[in-house]
Formats: structure tokens, sequence, C-alpha cells
């Protein structure tokens, strides 16, 4: 494939194509491409492609880029996740990182340090940021917590505890959401989460007049969310999303049929809670982008561990997995989410790890695989991507394997399209080895 250069009629052949909608597949596909967009997808022979460059890729897969709306960008470098690290110019390298992976789209839940996040989504919309191997990003700037109490510490996630506003009442948790919708911010996080009884926990009212701001300037509020007790306070404040699913107890019927009744968004985030086998490691697709010490860095702790999750218990991960398959046979709304860039969270591989989860949580490969694109992308309000339709961009993820017979097959990418444009892997790849030199 030629690299760089969108081409103004483009005809990919031979391909299996898995559309996105958790059924379809195309085999012997052709999808053809104008200026960007998808203008046709059947099965050969698709008539006339006088004029059209063609690009067989006979013996790919092609799904639909992957979409992220569950993930903390900036604080990882190399294999390590720490506040240090946050930077402009670390965010610009994770979005890369993201496209390099077939992500396309990408939003940060709550860790905006100095409306840097806000500032780049803003020059991304505005064209001023125009760099085609950047994820669009979304972002919900700075999220709230609970100020810390007698002997307990704030809400906030270890790695920014400083980058989110401390509420002190709930009059104070309307205002900073008021400060934010004046920066039009994608969503508004809250966490409700006490960690484990260490931390302050979000009052009730303070949990409903931060929704009730956000919904008044017309944004989805998400919220973090650890038990079932969490998610119900989640759900009286109005919490559009919960940002988890919980761990313990298992959730009610009460719960389920309100979480069906309002139609709530609950995100897996599975995979960063998930045991900590190390095989993954070895993958050529985490050798291309990262140095061997970097790895090995990040193998030390995992084996360190035992087995056992980075963060919470194999235990916890168990009913997590039992959770996950109850509220899905309940018809409860699940939605994709790696709750990338923290842990083993790698920004590109969580994304992969993240299928893998799902998988092993009881949905097939082609339901996974829904869950990542047109569920993600319906969930952001996206309509021109996540499936493989006429009208929609032509953002391909080109895979040398059939995810259905192995989702990790995902990882063996033979290229990346992002609006009918291929992304040159190579030349970023050399820039990372160069920065690592």
């Amino acid at each position: 494939m030629s690299k760089d250069k969108p081409l103004a009629t483009t005809a990919f052949t031979d391909a299996r194509v898995i559309v996105g909608d958790g059924t379809t597949v195309v085999d012997n596909a052709v999808i053809t491409v104008q200026d960007g967009r998808i203008t046709g997808l059947s099965q050969a022979p698709a008539g006339d492609l006088t004029g059209a460059t063609v690009v067989s890729l006979r013996g790919k897969t092609v799904i639909p880029t992957l979409v992220n709306p569950h993930g903390h960008i900036g604080y990882m470098r190399g294999t390590v996740c720490d506040q240090g690290f946050y930077s402009r110019e670390n965010i610009l390298d994770h979005l890369r990182r993201f496209v390099y992976y077939g992500i396309s789209t990408f939003q940060c839940l709550g860790t905006d340090r100095n409306g840097i996040e806000i500032a780049i989504r803003d020059e991304q919309r505005s064209g001023t940021l125009d760099d085609p191997d950047l994820a669009t990003f979304f972002t919900a700037g700075s999220g709230l917590v609970a100020a810390p109490g007698p002997g307990q510490a704030s809400g906030a996630p270890f790695f920014a505890v400083d980058a989110v506003h401390q509420v002190t009442d709930p009059a104070d948790g309307r205002a900073f959401v008021r400060e934010l919708a004046g920066r039009k911010v994608d969503a508004v996080k809250f966490w409700i989460d006490d960690r484990g009884g260490a931390a302050a926990k979000l009052s009730p009212e303070a949990c409903r007049e931060i929704v009730d701001e956000a919904h008044q300037h017309g944004i989805k509020a998400a919220a973090h969310i650890y038990t079932a007790e969490d998610a119900k306070v989640a759900l009286d404040a109005g919490a559009d999303i919960l940002a988890h699913m919980p761990r313990s107890p298992a959730p009610d019927q009460e719960l389920i049929e309100r979480l069906i009744e309002r139609d709530t968004a609950v995100f897996t985030s599975m995979s960063v809670q998930g045991p900590t086998r190390t095989e993954w490691l070895d993958d050529p697709a985490v050798r291309e982008t990262l140095p061997a010490t970097a790895i090995e860095e990040l193998r030390g702790r995992m084996q360190a561990r035992g087995g056992e999750p980075l963060f919470d218990t194999g235990e916890t991960y168990r009913r997590l997995q039992e959770n996950f398959a109850t509220l899905h046979q309940a018809g409860v709304r699940l939605v994709y989410s790696a709750d990338t860039g923290l842990l083993a969270q790698l920004p590109g591989l969580a994304e992969h790890r993240e299928l893998e989860a799902l998988v092993e949580a009881g949905l097939s490969p082609i339901e996974a695989i829904e869950f990542a694109t047109r569920r993600s992308s319906h969930l952001l309000g996206l309509t021109d991507r996540g499936t493989i339709e006429v009208g929609k961009r032509a953002d391909l993820l080109v895979l040398d394997a059939d995810p259905r017979a192995d989702i990790t097959n995902t990882r063996r990418i033979a290229d990346v399209v992002l609006g009918g444009r291929v992304v040159d892997r190579e030349r970023l790849r050399r820039q990372w080895r160069t920065d690592s030199e």
C-alpha cells in the first residue's frame, strides 16, 4: 500500500470484512472509498472499477477501527504511570500510539491537568493541530472527587491526585461543573468510590448537583463506582454512565431493572483488573513500539504479584466476570472500555487486551468487536464511524488473521486506514526507536 497520500478513489478488494454490527461478515469483499468515505461494500465482482486505485487485501480480514470511550492519557511513559510524565508531548505521543494500534478515537475521563487536554482537543477540532496520525480526541477535562476528610484522603485516582477538583460541598460541585461546561467538555466525570474506606466519598447530594448541572448544559455524566451501592447512588443522581461494573456484591434485580429502564451505559473496564499473565508481553505487537527494558520492567512487576491482578484480587476479577454475564444476559447496555493509561493498560495495547477479556467473559469475538466499534461510537454520539458501511468514514483495521478464530488476532495488524489514508506505521516505529535510543 502507498503511504500518507489520501487517494480520491480506492478499491480495497479480496478481503474478509467484519462489518462491526455483531453479525455481518462479507467474504471476498470490495470496499470502495472516495474522499475518505466508504462509497461501496459488496462481494466481488463489484462492477466497474475504472479509474480507481485497486489494492488487494487477499488473505486479510478488515474490521472497523476501535473506539475507546474511557481511559487516561499522558501519564504513562514506557510501561510506568506517573504524574511526572504528564505533558502535552506525551499526550500527543499516546494519540499516535492509539492510531498505530488501530484505535481511531479515544476519550479521557477526568484527569486533565491545567486544561492541556482541552487545548489539544480544541486545536484538533479547529484544524490548527493538523496531524493525521492522531486519534480523534475527546476529554472530560478535570473530574470531581470528595475533598479529604478526617483521616481520609480524597477519592482521586492515585496517579492524578492533584489534577482533579476536590468538592467541598454540593454547591461547589455544581459550580465546578458550570466551569467545565464553559470549556465545552465532552463529558463530566466524578468518583464515588471510597477506595475501600481509605478515601472520602462524595455525598449523594453532591452527586445530584454535579449531574443536574451537567444535564442543564447537555453534557453526559459518568460515575466511577466500585460497589452495587455506589451504582445506586449514581443512578439516584441521574448518571448516564457507570465507568465500571459493580464488583461486589453482585447486582441485584432492582439495580438491573433501573439500569435497563434508564438505558444507562455501563463500561466493561475488565482488563485493568485482570490476572497478571505475562505471555502477551512477548507478542511482536508489543515489541514494535516499546524498548525491551520497559517490557521487562512491567513483566517483573506483574510476576511479583504471583498471578494476582495489579489492582484488587483474582477473586474480585472472577466476580467481575460473573457480573458481566449477569448484566449482559439481562440486557443491560454494556459498552466497551479499556481504562487505558495506568497499571498495565498500555496506550493502544490495552484496547486489544480488553477485547480478549470480553471474549474470556463469554462474548464471541464478533460480539466483542461490536462492543468496541459500533456501541462505543454510539455512546460518543459519533454517526460517521463504528461500522464498515456506505457513508461512514473509511476507518479500517486490516488484520493478517481472522479474529473470529482467535480474538488476539486483532493485534496482528497489517495496516491501519484512517479516512481512506493508509497510516505510515513504519515511520512511527522508526521515530519511537530513535526516541528510545
